[in-house]
């Protein structure tokens, strides 16, 4: 009997990653796959358009096997968080960061928010004003 499984492969580090797949049908016979990934380090996004006084949602996800911390910063200070970020995300966990505008046209329009987690390579985002 054919059979089709949708698997989803995501690694949790950057670089070269394996896993093992095992199925086990009805009679008890045992299929076995590897999985190989290969990640890279999170590429820029955006630009997002933020202002008309209503927050964006942009949606952040943890990517790691471990409960972390983010911290989230902008370089241009008129963009800022509508809502406090979680203290910690669980592994695979996704939030929607709300990022609003302080609407003064006398403002540069544009900047980045920044997602950073210990070591690791930082999450860009461009924001710019609608």
């Amino acid at each position: 009997v054919e059979l089709s499984v949708n698997v989803r492969f995501e690694p949790n580090m950057i670089g070269e990653n394996r896993g093992i797949l095992k199925l086990t049908s009805p009679e008890n016979i045992e299929y076995t796959w590897l999985l190989y990934g290969h990640s890279t380090a999170p590429q820029p996004q955006g630009p997002f358009k933020v202002g008309g006084g209503k927050p964006v949602a942009i949606e952040f996800k943890n990517p790691l096997a471990e409960k972390a911390a983010f911290i989230v910063t902008f370089d241009n200070p008129w963009f800022s968080l509508a809502s406090k970020i979680p203290d910690t995300l669980e592994p695979g966990k996704a939030t929607q960061l709300q990022v609003k505008f302080d609407d003064n046209a006398k403002h540069p329009p544009t900047g980045r928010m920044i997602v950073s987690c210990k070591e690791l390579a930082s999450w860009i985002y461009y924001l710019s004003k609608e």
